[in-house]
């Protein structure tokens, strides 16, 4: 049987995002990494390139993402803030809660309430 290979989860924060700026640095996202509303506006005022590897996933909605040169636009935003498409905020935050448990490995019942606060704070 062959090994399966887990990567972990990396989230992006502001304070990275300044150090990256500090030392003149770009910033590259692993296909699983996430980089927080925060940190993507702080990256776009400060003019900090954020890659993503592998061509990941959709980013939140106005992540300055750049993709590597393959030829191809980025595509459109598809995270919490982008519910077109069906996308209902019900379904956005059971799609975020079951992430936040598959990373902890257990299930909190204060999860639903700091997805909530989250959600208040970006008038969601």
């Amino acid at each position: 049987m062959a090994a399966t290979e887990f990567t972990r989860r990396r989230f992006v924060t502001r304070a990275m995002v300044e150090d990256a700026h500090r030392a003149g640095q770009s910033l590259t996202l692993g296909p699983r990494d996430v980089i927080t509303d925060e940190a993507g506006t702080r990256a776009r005022d400060l003019g900090v390139r954020v890659v993503r590897e592998g061509g990941g996933p959709g980013r939140p909605s106005g992540m300055p993402v750049s993709r590597p040169a393959t030829g191809s636009a980025p595509t459109g935003g598809t995270g919490v803030g982008a519910t077109s498409g069906g996308a209902s905020a019900t379904a956005v935050k059971a799609a975020i809660r079951a992430a936040v448990v598959a990373e902890l490995g257990t299930d909190d019942p204060r999860i639903d309430a700091a997805i909530d606060r989250v959600f208040a704070r970006r008038g969601l």
